[in-house]
């Protein structure tokens, strides 16, 4: 029992000296003027000198780098200065399950990569966004452009299938911004740089991503925001009773209230609107999770490690940051539902309590998939200046996410 002491309490030691080695917030100017380099060793002295990130891969674009180093600034800018800035980027080729994140963090404090930044290269190589988005549009690149349907270039359609002959056929509308940059690709492809191709992309996937998130995982979220429509139409709702429904029930009865809408607008198509995002959000959003790491991952971890403690059987540091499966999550609480709990109570509450789904819904659909996720979402909404609704905000506060300077 006395080595067995010992060895826990230099194991200990040895994992409080990584955390405190490896977590360090940097002090930069308030606020830093960012400006576009126009090389990439002017690019990387900026990330070095400026930002400082120790460490840049040697692979990285001009485009790819300015990239990075604006989203960074912007984090910066929004701490004031006082950030965990990552302690290295990196530039690579994401395997074929991560392809569609533009970045992620390292979040393992054991390994060499932790606090890390990698970007994903395929996001910066316009051949691979040409391809993405023609797969995306369904357009065939072996056909002349002639013959690319042009007639409906802003449509980008999600059909919900109900019982013949009614189907209730959704039209995402996108902000005038991404409109432009369709119309421009489907005139002709080569007419987009880079960063526009990528704008368009990460743009489209998102609204398809927002619209099945809205319609089966928050539809209490979308009934509020089209309440007036149906009301000025004639179609009385029972909100109450709506908001007592499982989120299944709701999910139906609102196909059911926009088919009746349907009906009598004489509509064939129903509108739900899409907000525009930027792609440096998908930066901001890592950077979240680097400053909630800084915020939290040092006492969550030595919680776990924590013999004496009787939280010590629940994986914290696991059920904050690593995404459960909602279907393997249920599967589990309705073999092992004493199991579940116990070892992600968190989790388990965030996943399968309704009210709080609701309300990460109303952040974006993968602010839904974990907490780790609802507060880096949350995060970069607020670097980007965004005014949350105080369910949102309150919820954020409950899981103790990073505060901007102003906020807390």
């Amino acid at each position: 029992m006395a080595f067995g002491l010992f060895a826990y309490k230099r194991n200990l030691k040895v994992l409080k000296k990584l955390y405190d080695e490896n977590i360090v917030l940097q002090n930069l100017p308030e606020k830093i003027d960012f400006k576009e380099a126009k090389t990439v060793e002017e690019a990387v002295k900026f990330t070095k000198d400026v930002l400082k990130v120790k460490d840049v891969d040697e692979g990285f674009t001009l485009d790819a780098l300015n990239f990075v180093n604006k989203g960074l600034t912007e984090v910066s800018n929004a701490n004031k200065g006082k950030v965990f800035m990552p302690r290295k980027i990196w530039f690579e080729e994401m395997a074929a399950k991560e392809e569609h994140f533009i970045a992620y963090v390292n979040s393992d404090i054991k390994s060499p990569y932790f606090g890390h930044l990698s970007i994903n290269k395929k996001y910066f190589n316009d051949e691979v966004m040409s391809k993405k988005l023609n797969e995306l549009l369904g357009i065939d690149v072996h056909k002349s452009k002639s013959n690319i349907n042009t007639s409906k270039p802003t449509e980008v359609k999600s059909n919900i299938n109900t019982p013949k002959p009614k189907t209730l056929d959704i039209r995402l509308c996108y902000e005038p911004k991404v409109y432009d940059l369709l119309n421009k690709y489907h005139e002709s492809a080569d007419s987009l740089n880079i960063l526009e191709k990528r704008e368009l992309y990460f743009n489209l996937v998102k609204g398809v991503e927002f619209f099945e998130s809205k319609f089966y995982l928050s539809p209490l979220s979308l009934l509020s925001y089209n309440l007036e429509t149906f009301n000025n139409i004639g179609i009385k709702v029972d909100v109450d009773a709506f908001k007592k429904l499982s989120t299944k029930e709701q999910s139906k009865k609102l196909k059911d209230l926009f088919l009746q809408l349907q009906e009598k607008t004489g509509n064939k198509q129903l509108n739900i609107e899409v907000p525009y995002e930027s792609p440096r959000s998908a930066i901001w959003h890592e950077m979240g999770h680097l400053q909630d790491f800084a915020k939290n991952l040092k006492e969550l971890d030595l919680r776990d490690k924590d013999i004496f403690s009787s939280s010590a059987t629940i994986n914290s540091v696991g059920e904050r940051w690593v995404k459960i499966d909602q279907k393997l999550l249920q599967k589990l609480s309705l073999k092992q539902k004493k199991k579940a709990e116990k070892l992600y109570p968190n989790m388990y509450k965030f996943l399968s309590d309704q009210n709080i789904q609701q309300t990460a819904g109303k952040v974006s659909p993968y602010a839904q998939t974990s907490i780790g996720e609802f507060i880096a979402e949350v995060y970069a909404k607020m670097v980007n200046g965004d005014k949350l609704p105080n369910d949102v905000f309150e919820l954020y506060k409950k899981y103790n996410g990073p505060m901007l300077p102003g906020l807390a």
